[in-house]
């Protein structure tokens, strides 16, 4: 009678699937249970051989849901290796808001498809090693790494865990692992090319006191701008020591480094300043009020971020970067290609830069810096 009953509730829902729409959260069991008249472990067995033929995906909490596209149509054997029905996301505990925009849409678009994301957030690194060992694996991970070292373990680590690992903002060199970020050299030269516009001959480029790649890299174009091209008078590099986290402390940091640069009378050696690895407009606007500096009339700000994170320019810094919002599609469509056809060489993406002029850079000046 059980077998029977299985079947009857087996087929049925099948038939529901069939008239749902990818993504359709299904009854709860005990809904299914009423319905049908059957027991909790006929429905649990039923929805069980659903998943298995990859018509279904579930998760705790949330319920079970419709899987269509990219799965096997109803009456199919089995679930397709290509499916991403798992994806873990890491990202160290210093994270800005941009990385968790790019978490929210990412799971927010892939729970529509009853995906399962689960988070992880660590300061240590050695620690979420010893926690990654006892986890299960998943289809797919990302590594959110902006601003600080990845240790090769970690890569090796998350590669024998995920069919398919894809690196968030990091241009990690020599080894083949697919990445996503931004050519902050190309936003180096949209804000530098802006300044030299308005007029300016000094500039300084400020940064977190990193040895991060991406901070390594547009160090390296920004001296060899000075080095090469003649219209810059005056150009320096100040990194801001003690800063662990992009959003935290970064006023006090600024204050202490430019109080050191300026004269008796309160003016530094450069009229304008480019920011890299900052996520704090707020503290840096702060600094400036609190050192009586004027800008843009005394000092023209330019930030090298993310155009639509808010917090990174609050309205009023002029900003040349990429879009989290790219980043977080283009991070699920590398992952995607991956899974299908894994035995495409490895890739990495860089994601369009734009900028946006605003009132921190102000108007064509002359010179303001003898």
């Amino acid at each position: 009678m059980r077998a029977a009953s299985g079947n009857v509730v087996l087929n049925e829902l099948r038939e529901l699937i069939a008239r749902l729409d990818d993504g359709a959260r299904l009854p709860t069991v005990r809904e299914l249970m009423r319905t049908h008249r059957v027991s909790q472990a006929t429905v649990q067995e039923a929805l069980g051989q659903l998943r298995e033929a990859g018509l279904l995906t579930s998760q705790v909490g949330r319920g079970t849901y419709v899987v269509k596209n990219g799965a096997h149509a109803v009456g199919d054997d089995g679930p397709r290796g290509d499916r991403l029905e798992s994806l873990l996301i890491l990202s160290n505990a210093s994270l800005n808001e941009r990385c968790m925009l790019v978490q929210n849409h990412i799971v927010e678009e892939l729970s529509r498809s009853g995906s399962k994301v689960v988070q992880i957030s660590y300061h240590n690194t050695g620690h979420l090693l010893e926690i990654l060992t006892s986890i299960p694996n998943f289809d797919a991970a990302i590594l959110q790494s902006h601003y600080e070292s990845i240790p090769i373990r970690l890569l090796s680590l998350l590669q024998g865990k995920a069919r398919a690992l894809v690196v968030d903002g990091h241009t990690v060199s020599g080894v083949d692992i697919d990445r996503v970020g931004t050519d902050w050299e190309d936003a180096l030269d949209m804000a530098m090319a802006h300044l030299a516009g308005l007029g300016h001959r000094s500039v300084a480029l400020v940064s977190l006191d990193s040895m991060a790649q991406p901070i390594l890299t547009v160090r390296r174009a920004f001296d060899r701008a000075g080095r090469e091209n003649g219209q810059w008078r005056d150009m320096r590099t100040i990194m801001l020591g003690g800063v662990h986290n992009p959003t935290h402390s970064v006023g006090e940091a600024l204050r202490r480094a430019l109080s050191e640069l300026m004269d008796g009378e309160g003016r530094l050696p450069f009229s304008a300043m480019i920011t890299l690895g900052l996520s704090d407009s707020f503290g840096i606007r702060h600094c400036l009020d609190g050192l009586g500096i004027d800008w843009p009339r005394d000092l023209a700000v330019f930030i090298l971020g993310h155009h639509d994170v808010p917090t990174e320019h609050f309205g009023t810094m002029s900003i040349a970067g990429s879009s989290y919002l790219e980043g977080a599609r283009r991070l699920v469509e590398v992952i995607r290609r991956r899974l299908e056809t894994p035995e495409t060489p490895p890739q990495i993406v860089y994601l369009e830069c734009a900028q946006t002029i605003r009132e921190s850079t102000g108007e064509r000046v002359a010179e303001r810096v003898s």
